[in-house]
C-alpha cells in the first residue's frame, strides 16, 4: 500500500465540540440568536415581575443598572493591556460570563417581594447581568468580524428568527408558578439557563473552513486606537444620539404603563419583528442580491426622527408609537451589529476596539436615554413643556444624520462594503475558505489558487486543468479578454468586490461583466458556472 493510499487515522485530540462544529458549521453562530433571545426576555418582557408591580419601574430600573455597568465595561476594554484584552474573548472568559448574568438574573429574581424581597440584591443582579453582557458582546462581535460581511449579515438576520421562536416558547410557558403571584417558573428557567446555552454554543470554535481565509483576513488586527478614523467616531455620535432620543420615547411608555400593557406590546413587537425578518430573508434568498446599508440607515433615522416629533400629538396612539420606535430600534440595533462587524472585518482591527467602544457608546446612549425618560420628563410633561422636548429630539437626530454622520460619510466609512453582495451558496463550503468545492478538487496540494489570480492569472496558472477549461469555454463563447479573465475569477470563487479591487475596477462594472458573461455563456448563477467549467475540466483530464 503506498503513503497516498494509506488511511487516514483519526485526531484523537479533536474534541466533541469540534466534531460537532464541522458537522455543522454554522453552530457556534447559533449562540448569537440564544443571546439576543436572552436580551430580549430580559429586557423587553415582563418575565422576571410579580404581580404586584402596576407600572414598568423596575424593568426601567433594570435598564439603566444593567446597560451602565455593561457601558462601564465595554468603554474600559479598549484601553486594557493586550494581554487582557485576548482574555477578553476566550472560551473560559465567555463560559464564566454565561455564569455571572446566570448569577445576576437569580438575584433578581430573588429580589422580588414573594422571595427574599431584598432590593440592594436587585442591584447587584443588574450589574452582574451588565459585566455578563459586556463579555458575551465582545465575544459576538468577535464571530462576526472573523467572516464576510455577507455571512455575517446572514447570521445576524437568522438570530433574530431564534429570537422570535425562544420568546414565544417561553411566552407559552408562563402558567406555572412557584410562588403564586410571583415569577414564572418558564420566565426563571428562562432568564437563569438561556445565557449558560448561548455560552455554550458561544465558545464552540468555528471551523477554520467557516472563516476568510485570503491574506486579508490571516492578517494580525490593528491593536491601536489610532487605527480608528474620524468618520468611525461621526458614526459613534450618530449611534449615541439615536439610541439616547429612542430610550428616553420608550422610558416614558415603560414607566407608566403596567406589565400585561407592556408584555402585550412586546408580543406585538416580535411579532412584526418576525414577519419582517422573514419577509427579507425570503426577499434577500429570491430576488435581492445586493442589499445597500446606506438607505435603510437614512430610512430609519428620518422615520424616527417623524414619529418623535408627532408623538406629543398622538396620545392616543402611545402603544403603537412605542411599538414602532422599539421595532426600529431592533432593526437599528442589529445593523449596527452588522455594520461594526463590516469595520473589524475590513479594516482588519481588533474586535475589542471597535466592539467596546461601538456598543460602549450604544449602551451609554440608553441608560441616559432611560434616566432622562424616567426621571426627567415626568418633570418636563408636568410642566407642559413635552412639545418642546420631543421637537428637540426629533432635530437632534436630523441633525445628526445630515450634519453629523451623513450619507456620504456612510459611504466614506464602508466604501467596501456599502453592498452586501450576498452568496447564500457559500454557507454550506466546507473548506478552503470561499474556494467552490470543484475548484479545491482541480488545485494542487500545496499550491495557492488565490496567488494565481492576484497576479492576473499569470501562465503557470493558466497551465491547471481548471483554468484550461475556463479559457476554452470563454474562447467558445466569444468572451472579450476582460471577461475572460474575470471569468476565471468568478470561477475560483472570488466575489465582486474582491474582483472589483483585484482589477481597480467598480463594483458597478463587475456586475455589468458578470451579467454578460452568465448570459453568453447560458448560466443563471455562480453554481452553474461552476459546473459548466468542471464538465469541460473533467473533458480536458
Amino acid at each position: 500500500m503506498t503513503t497516498s493510499e494509506s488511511p487516514i487515522k483519526p485526531d484523537n485530540r479533536r474534541s466533541f465540540s469540534d466534531d460537532l462544529a464541522t458537522l455543522w458549521p454554522g453552530i457556534p453562530y447559533l449562540g448569537l440568536g440564544v443571546w439576543f433571545s436572552w436580551v430580549f426576555v430580559a429586557f423587553s418582557g415582563t418575565f422576571w415581575l410579580s404581580d404586584v408591580e402596576t407600572a414598568g419601574g423596575p424593568l426601567s430600573l433594570m435598564h439603566m443598572t444593567s446597560f451602565s455597568a455593561c457601558a462601564l465595561v465595554l468603554l474600559a476594554a479598549p484601553g486594557l493591556p493586550k494581554k487582557l484584552r485576548c482574555l477578553l474573548t476566550t472560551n473560559a472568559s465567555v463560559l464564566c460570563a454565561g455564569f455571572i448574568v446566570m448569577l445576576g438574573s437569580l438575584l433578581i429574581i430573588l429580589a422580588g417581594p414573594y422571595y427574599l424581597h431584598k432590593p440592594p440584591l436587585f442591584y447587584v443582579g443588574g450589574i452582574l447581568a451588565g459585566i455578563g453582557i459586556a463579555a458575551f458582546t465582545l465575544k459576538c462581535g468577535e464571530l462576526l468580524g472573523s467572516v464576510q460581511p455577507w455571512r455575517a449579515l446572514i447570521y445576524a438576520l437568522l438570530s433574530q428568527l431564534i429570537v422570535v421562536i425562544i420568546f414565544f416558547f417561553v411566552l407559552g410557558n408562563l402558567r406555572f408558578h412557584p410562588i403564586p403571584g410571583g415569577p414564572s417558573l418558564g420566565g426563571i428557567l428562562a432568564l437563569m439557563f438561556l445565557p449558560l446555552i448561548a455560552a455554550l454554543l458561544l465558545s464552540i470554535k468555528p471551523p477554520r473552513s467557516s472563516l476568510q481565509t485570503d491574506a486579508q483576513s490571516t492578517s494580525p488586527y490593528a491593536q491601536s486606537v489610532k487605527a480608528l478614523s474620524s468618520v468611525f467616531w461621526k458614526f459613534l455620535t450618530a449611534i449615541f444620539v439615536f439610541t439616547l432620543t429612542t430610550s428616553i420615547v420608550r422610558g416614558v411608555y415603560t414607566n407608566t404603563n403596567a406589565p400585561s400593557t407592556l408584555l402585550s406590546g412586546a408580543t406585538s413587537q416580535i411579532l412584526v419583528r418576525a414577519l419582517f425578518f422573514v419577509a427579507l430573508l425570503l426577499l434577500t434568498i429570491r430576488f435581492f442580491k445586493f442589499i445597500n446599508f446606506g438607505k435603510p440607515y437614512l430610512f430609519f433615522m428620518g422615520l424616527i426622527a417623524v414619529i418623535v416629533a408627532l408623538s406629543p400629538l398622538l396620545q392616543g396612539y402611545i402603544p403603537r408609537l412605542a411599538i414602532v420606535i422599539s421595532f426600529s430600534l431592533s432593526i437599528f440595533d442589529i445593523t449596527i451589529w452588522c455594520l461594526l462587524a463590516f469595520i473589524v472585518f475590513e479594516k482588519r482591527i481588533s474586535p475589542i476596539i471597535v466592539f467596546g467602544f461601538g456598543r460602549g457608546v450604544f449602551m451609554t446612549g440608553s441608560t441616559l436615554g432611560w434616566i432622562i425618560g424616567t426621571q426627567l420628563m415626568p418633570r418636563i410633561i408636568d410642566s407642559n413643556l413635552e412639545h418642546g422636548a420631543y421637537i428637540a429630539m426629533a432635530i437632534l437626530i436630523l441633525v445628526s444624520i445630515t450634519l453629523v454622520f451623513s450619507e456620504k460619510d456612510f459611504a466614506s466609512l464602508f466604501a467596501a462594503i456599502s453592498e452586501i453582495e450576498l452568496d447564500l451558496e457559500g454557507i454550506s463550503i466546507e473548506s478552503a475558505g470561499d474556494l467552490p468545492r470543484q475548484v479545491r478538487a482541480a488545485t494542487p496540494s500545496g499550491s495557492t489558487v488565490g496567488a494565481g489570480a492576484a497576479n492576473g492569472m499569470d501562465d503557470a496558472s493558466r497551465e491547471r486543468p481548471y483554468l484550461t477549461a475556463c479559457t476554452n469555454v470563454g474562447k467558445r463563447a466569444r468572451l472579450s479578454k476582460r471577461e475572460q479573465h474575470i471569468l476565471e475569477l468568478l470561477a475560483l470563487g472570488r466575489g465582486s468586490e474582491n474582483i472589483a479591487k483585484r482589477l481597480s475596477i467598480s463594483l458597478n462594472t463587475v456586475r455589468t461583466h458578470t451579467h454578460n458573461i452568465y448570459a453568453k455563456l447560458g448560466v443563471h448563477s455562480r453554481q452553474e458556472l461552476i459546473e459548466l467549467i468542471e464538465q469541460n475540466r473533467n473533458a480536458i483530464t
